[in-house]
């Protein structure tokens, strides 16, 4: 237990040092930021030895960020530099490595999931029972609590590999 505690602790800490402090309280969609950004720390790629290209984060649909993702741009996980990349069409998602999922993408989600698992993507989303619906992780609102779920089983077919302290964190972990 005392490990889950430091390493909850690691995550908040690195919430603190990439967003702009704006007042105590953080916003819904700075501590969707965060974790996205720990993500990236948290996930192995099939072709992460196997290249020193940037690790990109594409927000698929609205931006609900609006540019809280903007400081880890350059920033590095698993020393590869980050990059952001905005799209609403699927032929853009080339080259992503982590795919953020509007919520308001709803319409044709299957075949979204099947291609970012075809191409080794993480796919993230606060859309309701995303992880239950084939997403890999999906966010959740706990009272006034952003935590996440993870779909271990998508993950896995996907050839990503979840760091097991990231697992401990999961509200659930679909097997």
């Amino acid at each position: 237990m005392r490990d889950h505690l430091k390493f909850f602790f690691f995550l908040v800490i690195n919430l603190c040092l990439i967003l702009p402090v704006s007042g105590s309280i953080r916003s819904e969609h700075e501590v969707k930021a965060a974790f996205l950004y720990n993500f990236t720390r948290l996930v192995t790629w099939p072709n992460l030895g196997k290249t020193a290209s940037p690790l990109e984060i594409c927000v698929y649909g609205a931006d609900p960020f609006g540019g809280l993702l903007d400081p880890i741009r350059g920033r590095q996980s698993q020393g590869r530099n980050l990059t952001l990349r905005y799209s609403d069409v699927t032929s853009d998602l080339s080259g992503c490595d982590v795919l953020y999922i509007d919520q308001s993408l709803t319409r044709g989600l299957q075949s979204l999931l099947d291609l970012a698992n075809e191409r080794n993507i993480l796919t993230v989303s606060d859309l309701p029972d995303f992880a239950r619906k084939g997403g890999m992780i999906g966010y959740v609102k706990q009272g006034n609590v952003i935590r996440f779920e993870i779909n271990l089983k998508a993950a896995d077919e996907a050839g990503l590999i979840i760091n097991s302290r990231l697992l401990e964190l999961a509200v659930e972990v679909m097997r």
